[in-house]
């Protein structure tokens, strides 16, 4: 880890001389550079070493470094500045919070590996796509044996114990809100009826907007049953 960081550093000071905060790049293009050409380096391998039960304090600190001496050079602000404040202005989360979402993804990508491959042998038997466990395997150890193993793999096993290969669709998650309704507010009319007489003047104005879209060939009217509860 500390080679990697100190070529990201050296890196960052080379990057340097193409912009400073009066003149050259724009923030936007410094933030491009840091993503695509510092921020792969310094997460080289991060799985190794990143997960459950092992010392991550060092490696952190020296993200970090690496992390505030990217954005003050992308916001051009003082050292003095406040990490959290100037990092919400470079559009940059905390690195430990990246940490843990590429960390999340990767292990959600152990549900896509061929069958065949070697890894498939060290998970469980449940996500080992029929392939032959390994001697080491951890549904092979005792529980005081996987109680005290610290290991990516037993992170990766725990991780997809939580991946269902099914859905809810009507999941409150999945539904769309009042988006629309926030974007298009001036589209949309709620009417409250309080009286029958209210209800059949506003079904005669539906019914004239119903007729008139039939007749212009530019429009489209949609009818649908909504009631809100």
């Amino acid at each position: 880890m500390h080679f990697y960081a100190t070529r990201c550093l050296s890196t960052l000071n080379a990057m340097k001389l193409l912009g400073n905060s009066s003149r050259g790049l724009f923030p936007i293009q410094k933030y491009l550079l840091y993503r695509t050409c510092v921020l792969p380096i310094a997460l080289y391998g991060f799985q190794l070493w990143f997960f459950k039960g092992t010392p991550i304090v060092k490696n952190i600190t020296e993200l970090k470094k690496i992390q505030q001496r990217a954005v003050l050079w992308i916001t051009g602000a003082f050292q003095t500045s406040p990490s959290n404040s100037i990092k919400a202005i470079a559009d940059l989360i905390p690195i430990t919070l990246h940490l843990h979402k590429l960390n999340g993804r990767h292990h959600l990508r152990y549900t896509s590996i061929p069958p065949l491959h070697a890894i498939n042998s060290l998970l469980d038997f449940q996500h080992a796509k029929n392939q032959i466990p390994y001697k080491t395997t951890t549904s092979k150890l005792t529980k005081k044996q996987q109680a005290n193993l610290k290991s990516p793999i037993k992170d990766v096993n725990e991780q997809l114990n939580g991946v269902k290969s099914y859905f809810n669709l009507l999941y409150p998650l999945f539904s769309s809100g009042s988006r629309i309704v926030d974007y298009f507010s001036s589209r949309f009319s709620f009417y409250s009826l309080s009286s029958d007489e209210d209800l059949y003047q506003h079904l005669q104005s539906l019914n004239l907007v119903f007729r008139s879209s039939q007749v212009n060939h530019s429009s489209a009217a949609v009818i649908c049953q909504g009631r809100a509860e």
